[in-house]
């Protein structure tokens, strides 16, 4: 079977691209609907080798999107590396917005929205519109339970490398804002109840649930992603994930990644070292901190308040 007639350059490029423009690049109708493209929503095209992942399926969509329209809610959050449970994740589904008055879309696979402009923000990144991270995570209340709220807020507080640069994605003063902005919308109470528990540095989601936790169940609150500075390491300063300074007790979440034989070693060297100058390491396990708590995770808290207590906290 011949191979495929070559797309325009500019249409190469790019994973996702619309009918139109391809057409207007001089791509012909049957060549369009060979096998290397797929139709991932009417009017666009995705070559069969792109990412998979909502990435590429945004860009598709982006490519045919009208000027009223933008990425929002979920889709904005993911858009953003915003962690968020299994059940949102593993939605293929795009939510694109409207502000109110224009024609919500209408496509198979994009939840429409209409919106209020004085409640909404719009940013261009990454070639595609999208909500702002404030008025995001505001929208995310209607999706999210508290602490996944939080584990959101958390994220988009954090610094991290931005394009070249060293910035957070937001502010507290940008949340409370946005906040303030969606008075009387779904989850505001929600949104409340969050915003004095945001906290950035955590550098994953379980991280933020375990620390919210933590508070929830009345023990003293952490300190986050907190260097451990000690006379007798010589030099070497190891960052905990959470951390009670004052009684030399460190939390640390074993994700998936610490199973990588070289990380597990490092792991396992850092942990003596700190056990060497007195700090108790108690490792939490997914296991531990499931989306939906239970006898494991209430055994985990336990523990956390024993060790305090042998360290010498009370209620």
């Amino acid at each position: 079977m011949p191979s495929p007639a070559l797309l325009p350059p500019e249409i190469v490029r790019r994973p996702g691209f619309a009918v139109h423009r391809a057409v207007e690049l001089g791509a012909t109708r049957r060549r369009l609907e060979a096998s290397d493209l797929r139709t991932p929503f009417r009017g666009s095209r995705l070559q069969v080798d792109a990412p998979p992942g909502l990435a590429s399926l945004a860009m598709a969509y982006a490519a045919r999107m009208p000027p009223t329209q933008f990425f929002s809610h979920t889709t904005a959050a993911r858009l953003n590396g915003v962690p968020l449970p299994g059940r949102i994740e593993d939605d293929r589904r795009l939510h694109v917005s409207v502000m109110g008055g224009d024609a919500q879309p209408r496509v198979r696979g994009v939840i429409g929205h209409q919106v209020e402009q004085s409640r909404t923000k719009v940013i261009t990144g990454g070639g595609m519109r999208m909500t702002d991270p404030a008025t995001t995570w505001c929208q995310l209340a209607r999706y999210v339970g508290l602490e996944d709220l939080v584990a959101a807020g958390d994220h988009l507080l954090t610094v991290r490398d931005l394009g070249g640069r060293r910035d957070s994605y937001t502010s507290v003063p940008a949340l409370t804002h946005a906040a303030a902005a969606h008075r009387g919308s779904t989850g505001i109470a929600l949104l409340r109840e969050a915003l004095p528990l945001l906290r950035p540095g955590p550098l994953s989601r379980r991280e933020s649930l375990l620390r919210v936790r933590i508070v929830r169940a009345g023990l003293p609150e952490p300190v986050v992603a907190h260097r451990v500075v000690e006379p007798a390491l010589d030099g070497y300063e190891p960052t905990v994930d959470l951390a009670y300074p004052e009684y030399r007790i460190a939390m640390e979440y074993e994700g998936d990644h610490h199973r990588d034989p070289i990380q597990f070693r490092r792991d396992i060297a850092r942990y003596e070292r700190l056990q060497d100058v007195g700090w108790i390491v108690i490792r939490v396990t997914g296991d531990d901190l499931p989306d939906v708590p239970t006898a494991s995770s209430a055994r985990m808290l336990d523990r956390i308040a024993d060790r305090l207590e042998r360290r010498g906290w009370r209620h």
